[in-house]
């Protein structure tokens, strides 16, 4: 049951910036306000939209609370470390540009993570400066990223695998036949996009400074002058490139789809054609890129049944979750008392 107030004759004090009730849980007008203030920094509102977007949000935590409430009723419980795991592969990409041996990477990230895990629980720990630094170096690093602060961001990683549990709980969803996988290829198998197969150098900037952006692209760009030199990528890859994945096995990534890489990576990859293209230098929210372009194939359906399978069954899970929501909305007493409110979902 949805009930809207936007009468002055429901006093704001009342509620002390209380902007909605979802059954017993308030949503704090800070709050909203916010998530609002993060959102313009990374995308241009009009002013028109503003009700809108917030609207948006403030739907998003409605269904928070309401995922929050079901994952009570069934005991669900996410903890610091299994949040911090789903941070992990960040960290890791982050500190492979000081740390270039895999090894002594996932032993040193596993370090760091034992450490985070230790200070959100607040339990005694020895001193040490150095793990201290690369902890607050990485936090700086995350926040600059996501224009959001670490806390809330975690929260919010909190949530999400709150949600996907509740939604496996809640709402079963059988996985998709391979007859249904096979149609959807069918279908769509030219919107996937070839299979290529490329050789990579990735130069990590040292900070977020203006100098040490500057710095990594002089580097990756005297690489580049080298290779159109003659010098072999393979060589300089092993020995400069900060990729923990590729570095050590000459900078060669393999046979890739342009489906699963990062979007703008798959982009600038897909505009090349001619096998030993090296190309221009370009930067990405990781760090700076040269990709040495060896060839292309079509995808069969073997290399993306996985892939499809998954989509699918997300794309079903999806479905079931906003019929889940509606239901929860219709079953709980949901006030609202945003002004110029519109519902978005």
């Amino acid at each position: 049951m949805l009930l809207l107030h936007g009468d002055p004759l429901f006093s704001w004090e009342v509620y002390d910036s209380v902007i909605a009730v979802v059954n017993d849980a308030s949503i704090i007008e800070s709050e909203i306000n916010s998530k609002f203030n993060q959102l313009l920094k990374i995308k241009n509102i009009p002013v028109n939209r503003y009700s809108v977007e917030k609207s948006r949000i403030l739907d998003k935590f409605i269904e928070d609370a309401l995922v929050m409430q079901a994952a009570d009723d069934e005991a669900i419980v996410v903890t610091d470390r299994r949040v911090l795991s789903h941070i992990e592969e960040l960290m890791k990409q982050y500190f492979s540009g000081k740390i270039h041996d895999k090894k002594k990477l996932d032993k040193q990230v596993s370090k760091i993570i034992d450490r985070l895990e230790k200070q959100l629980s607040e339990e005694p720990m020895i001193e040490d400066k150095e793990m201290n630094t690369q902890i607050r170096e990485f936090i700086s690093f995350l926040e600059s990223r996501f224009h959001i602060n670490f806390n809330d961001y975690f929260e919010e990683i909190r949530s999400q695998i709150m949600r996907e549990q509740v939604m496996s709980i809640a709402i079963g969803v059988s996985p998709p036949s391979k007859e249904e996988a096979i149609d959807w290829y069918k279908k769509n198998k030219n919107k996937l996009g070839d299979e290529v197969w490329v050789k990579h150098i990735l130069i990590v900037p040292a900070g977020s400074s203006f100098t040490a952006e500057r710095d990594a692209n002089q580097k990756i760009t005297q690489l580049r002058e080298k290779i159109i030199a003659g010098e072999s990528f393979e060589k300089l890859a092993r020995t400069y490139s900060q990729d923990p994945e590729s570095a050590s096995n000459s900078g060669d990534l393999g046979w890739r789809m342009l489906v699963e890489m990062d979007p703008y990576f798959a982009g600038f990859v897909n505009t090349m054609r001619s096998a030993g293209q090296v190309s221009q230098v370009y930067k990405s929210n990781i760090g700076y890129h040269l990709v040495k372009f060896m060839g292309r194939r079509p995808l069969t359906f073997e290399k993306v049944e996985r892939l499809i399978m998954y989509k699918l069954y997300n794309e079903s899970m999806y479905q079931q979750f906003k019929k889940w929501v509606m239901k929860r909305k219709k079953e709980s007493e949901i006030q609202i008392f945003m002004k110029n409110y519109v519902e978005t979902t």
